[in-house]
């Protein structure tokens, strides 16, 4: 475009101003071609990085880019935990509510769970100018069993949207129509009163468990903090339980060293917040869902229990 502009107001100078025009026209045509010649020569992306020792498992360059990888370790909370955050340079960075669904088949035939798999339907409750409402994605968080941390740390790969809506539609075994609407009849009673998620394709899926959260966000208030690349929730369920997470999350494509030190990061960092608090270190803190699965559905919580992807509290 530049070109032909340069072309035009040439056409429209006199004689001797257009000959020095020309003379630019020349020269800016050369450089064009260098920089074209240059430009298509770098690669749209960067180089893939080395996959020893990385977490994800094989999937497509595109899927890796929607998945993060979260590492979090659980602690106990009490009155005097806002303060200790305060103490560390931490404060309240968001305030949240949102309610999740977890779905499985229907038992005795549970699939997802033991493999610590975890599929859910997350609504946040989002203001839209003057009002409020809810917005949902479909969300995988996928372990890797027998390997988490017998201290309750947990590494897992997170996934949101399609990416998780593809993954659990490829994992669901076949069942018949006739078989899918008899194991939804036995399942869906206690959540009659709700409004039940449906993914197109899932029909088989039935909730085995609703929570809602109210989530406190807490972040260091200063980069040059040593915990400043972590964030930390506060949350309480309508079950009244409450239970502290502290989280960093990585790239799908983060090597293990890299995970390994946000896990020595988070693991010093809670050590020093149950300290300040006195409560037990050695403790098992239980989690959100864990709580609800053993007032609720204690045989599918039996299950995991025995397939290795929850551990008791000691």
């Amino acid at each position: 475009v530049l070109m032909m502009l340069l072309a035009f107001i040439a056409a429209a100078m006199p004689p001797i101003r257009a000959q020095s025009l020309h003379k630019v026209l020349l020269i800016a045509s050369t450089c064009s071609l260098r920089f074209s010649a240059a430009y298509t020569t770098l690669p749209v992306f960067n180089a893939p990085r080395s996959t020893a020792g990385v977490l994800t498992r094989s999937m497509s360059a595109s899927a890796e880019s929607d998945v993060e990888i979260e590492i979090e370790k659980k602690f106990a909370v009490n009155d005097q935990t806002s303060a200790i955050l305060k103490s560390y340079g931490f404060d309240v960075v968001q305030k949240e509510e949102f309610v999740d669904w977890y779905f499985d088949l229907p038992a005795p035939r549970w699939k997802f769970c033991l493999d610590d798999c975890w599929f859910r339907y997350r609504e946040k409750k989002v203001k839209i100018m003057n009002n409020w409402g809810w917005r949902g994605a479909w969300q995988v968080k996928r372990g890797r069993k027998g390997t988490q941390d017998t201290d309750g740390m947990t590494t897992y790969e997170e996934l949101q949207g399609k990416a998780a809506k593809e993954l659990i539609l490829d994992m669901l075994p076949e069942v018949t129509a006739n078989e899918s609407i008899e194991l939804k009849c036995k399942s869906n009673s206690q959540y009659s009163t709700h409004d039940i998620p449906y993914l197109e394709g899932g029909e088989q899926l039935v909730p085995f468990a609703r929570v809602e959260t109210f989530r406190t966000c807490w972040k260091a208030t200063s980069t040059e903090n040593e915990f400043s690349g972590l964030k930390v929730d506060i949350d309480k369920a309508d079950s009244g339980h409450m239970v502290g997470e502290v989280e960093a999350l990585c790239d799908g494509i983060s090597s293990l060293e890299d995970v390994e030190n946000e896990k020595e990061k988070i693991r010093k960092f809670v050590d020093m917040i149950t300290r300040e608090s006195e409560s037990d270190v050695e403790a098992t803190t239980i989690g959100k869902l864990e709580f609800v699965l053993m007032k609720e559905s204690p045989d599918l919580y039996n299950a995991c229990v025995k397939a290795g992807v929850i551990h008791k509290p000691k």
